[in-house]
C-alpha cells in the first residue's frame, strides 16, 4: 500500500511538473509571438488599406493637375493584384478552402495522421523540442513502472498511454515486438533518427548495468537538453519573426509611403507645367 501511494505521488508530481513546463513554454512563445503578430496585422492592414484607398487618391491628384509622373511600378503592380483578388475573390477563397479541407481530411486518415505526427517531430524550430518532451514523458512513465517491479516489456505496454503521437506509439510497439523476438527494445528509437546517440547509448549501458539508475541520469540529461532547446528557440524565434515583419515593413514603405513622400515633396508638379 505504501509503495502504491509512493508511486502515485511520484506520478502526480511528474504530471504537475510536465504541465508546468508546458505552460511555461507556451507563455514564453506567446510573449514573443503576440506583439509581433499584432504588429504584422497592423502593417498588413496599412499595406492593403493604403493601396486600395491611398493609391487611387494619389493617382487622382496627378491626373487633375495634368502631371505625367507615374506612381512607382511596384505600387501599380500591387494595386492591380489587389484589384484582381477583389474581382475574382472566389478563386483564392475557394483554393484556400480546398487546401484546408483537403489537409483536414488527409490528416483524418491513418497514414495522414502518421505523416502529420512525424512532421511535428521534424518541423523547423519546434520539432526537436516536441520530440524531447514526448520522449522524456515516456521515459518517466517507464521508470515509474520499473520501480514498481515491472519488467521492461510490461513497463512499455503500460507506458503507451502517455504517448499521443502515432510515431511515438509506433516506436513503442516496435520496441515491444523486438523484445518478443529477442532483440533490443532500444533499436527502434535508435534507427528512427529522432533520439540522439547519447540517449540510446545511455539506455544500452543501463540494460547492461542498472536500468532504473541509468534512466534517472537519462531524465536529468533530458531536462538539461530540453532547457537548452528552449533557450535556442527563444533566441531564434524572435529573429524569424522580426525578419518577416521587417520584410513586410519594407514592402509597405515601397508601395505606400514612397508615393506619399513624393506627393508631399511636390516634384511631380514640374511635369504638370512642362
Amino acid at each position: 500500500m505504501e509503495n502504491y501511494l509512493g508511486s502515485l505521488t511520484r506520478a502526480l508530481e511528474q504530471a504537475v511538473k510536465y504541465l508546468d513546463e508546458s505552460a511555461a513554454l507556451t507563455k514564453k512563445v506567446k510573449s514573443i509571438l503576440l506583439p509581433n503578430l499584432i504588429q504584422f496585422g497592423v502593417l498588413l492592414l496599412l499595406l492593403v488599406g493604403g493601396t486600395l484607398i491611398g493609391v487611387p487618391i494619389l493617382q487622382g491628384v496627378f491626373d487633375q493637375v495634368g502631371s505625367t509622373d507615374q506612381l512607382p511600378a511596384v505600387t501599380l503592380w500591387f494595386k492591380g493584384v489587389l484589384d484582381d483578388i477583389i474581382k475574382y475573390w472566389y478563386l483564392p477563397v475557394g483554393t484556400i478552402a480546398a487546401i484546408v479541407i483537403g489537409l483536414y481530411l488527409y490528416i483524418k486518415t491513418p497514414q495522414g495522421r502518421y505523416n502529420y505526427d512525424y512532421f511535428k517531430y521534424k518541423m523547423p524550430i519546434f520539432g526537436s523540442l516536441i520530440y524531447a518532451i514526448d520522449f522524456s514523458r515516456l521515459m518517466k512513465a517507464i521508470l515509474l513502472n520499473i520501480r514498481n517491479g515491472m519488467r521492461i516489456q510490461e513497463a512499455l505496454e503500460t507506458s503507451k498511454s502517455v504517448a499521443h503521437n502515432l510515431v511515438m506509439l509506433s516506436l513503442i510497439e516496435s520496441s515491444i515486438n523486438n523484445i518478443l523476438i529477442g532483440q533490443s527494445w532500444i533499436e527502434p528509437f535508435e534507427k528512427s533518427g529522432l533520439s540522439s546517440p547519447m540517449i540510446t547509448e545511455m539506455l544500452k549501458i543501463g540494460m547492461q548495468t542498472d536500468l532504473a539508475e541509468m534512466m534517472e541520469k537519462l531524465l536529468e540529461y533530458l531536462e538539461i537538453d530540453i532547457d537548452n532547446i528552449m533557450n535556442r528557440i527563444m533566441k531564434v524565434l524572435p529573429q524569424v519573426v522580426y525578419l518577416i515583419v521587417g520584410i513586410l515593413l519594407i514592402f509597405v514603405t515601397i508601395v505606400v509611403l514612397v508615393p506619399m513622400i513624393n506627393l508631399y515633396m511636390g516634384t511631380w508638379l514640374f511635369s504638370a507645367y512642362l
